[in-house]
């Protein structure tokens, strides 16, 4: 079932569940790297993050992470309720919600960002078009006729997922006047690309991002990639598609930052999982796993003076 977005308040949410006594209890005492904690994640990083998880605990034996996979929306209110200290998410805090824990919790949430990631464009590969401008992208979104040629609507994961947030932020509005539409799951909306020529979906990079991840590479080429240009007022490189080069450059115009935010005020296991995934070790994985790394480690190379022979 298709329906139009709408996004709610976050703040209201987090009242009725403050209400309802959402936490229970406070967390046991930890440190960096001993003892248990529950971190909130938006559910578009499952994949890397559980392999993150995984390693962290086969490092540090007497560290236990217990990941919960949320939408944006409902992170962020479970956090602002205090379900958890340490919450993952594709963007930076916004000033109220800073505030929020400020006054509420005497406390300065603290932000640790830790990769660049991106929001891929997808269609059926019976379209003929698949570039678009940013600014179709936008008219589109917001319903202005004529739209681009050969695409008839936008699909999202969820009306709470972070991607419906982000491109609400870019069109400064807050609800979709155009032919957008939230389905329940990815699985949905590639059914519905495969049923619907014109539709084009916006989906989390990091699904497709891991080119030795056979299952997804597969799924993946069942449809096509649409290329899209960076904003008319700045410096133009064709049609643009998310991979690690152009998020170097911060070339492809729709990419974000994921970081951790905790608000615990103190050195617990949830920083000490944030320090190991900004570390050496998790920014492999980060590599590996096809998003961009935000720190990189240094390499240092040699060179030798000395006679070059050609060895057949």
């Amino acid at each position: 079932m298709r329906k139009a977005i709408n996004v709610s308040g976050l703040l209201l949410g987090v009242a009725l569940l403050a209400l309802t006594g959402c936490r229970q209890g406070d967390p046991a005492q930890s440190t960096p790297t001993m003892g248990e904690v529950v971190i909130g994640c938006d559910v578009q990083l499952r994949h890397l993050m559980i392999q993150q998880e995984e390693i962290f605990e086969q490092r540090y034996k007497y560290a236990k992470v217990h990941l919960k996979f949320l939408n944006e929306r409902d992170l962020l209110q479970q956090w602002l309720a205090d379900s958890f200290r340490t919450v993952i998410i594709g963007r930076e805090l916004r000033p109220e919600e800073t505030l929020y824990f400020q006054q509420q919790r005497q406390v300065s949430p603290r932000q640790f960002p830790f990769a660049q990631g991106a929001i891929a464009l997808l269609t059926n590969p019976s379209n003929p078009d698949s570039s678009l401008t940013y600014e179709e992208l936008l008219s589109l979104c917001r319903g202005v006729q004529p739209g681009p040629k050969g695409f008839s609507g936008v699909v999202l994961e969820n009306t709470a997922s972070g991607i419906s947030h982000y491109l609400l932020d870019l069109l400064g509005q807050s609800s979709f006047s155009g032919p957008v539409y939230a389905l329940a799951d990815k699985s949905e909306i590639f059914e519905y690309l495969k049923a619907n020529p014109g539709a084009l979906a916006l989906v989390d990079w990091a699904e497709f991002s891991d080119s030795d991840d056979r299952q997804r590479q597969e799924q993946l080429r069942e449809f096509a990639r649409v290329g899209i240009t960076r904003p008319a007022d700045s410096t133009q490189y064709g049609y643009l598609y998310p991979d690690q080069y152009s998020l170097q450059d911060n070339r492809y115009p729709l990419q974000r930052t994921w970081q951790f935010a905790s608000s615990s005020g103190r050195s617990d296991l949830g920083l000490g999982f944030a320090s190991f995934v900004t570390g050496e070790i998790g920014q492999r994985i980060i590599l590996k796993a096809g998003l961009l790394p935000l720190f990189q480690t240094e390499r240092w190379i040699e060179f030798v003076p000395g006679d070059f022979r050609v060895v057949k």
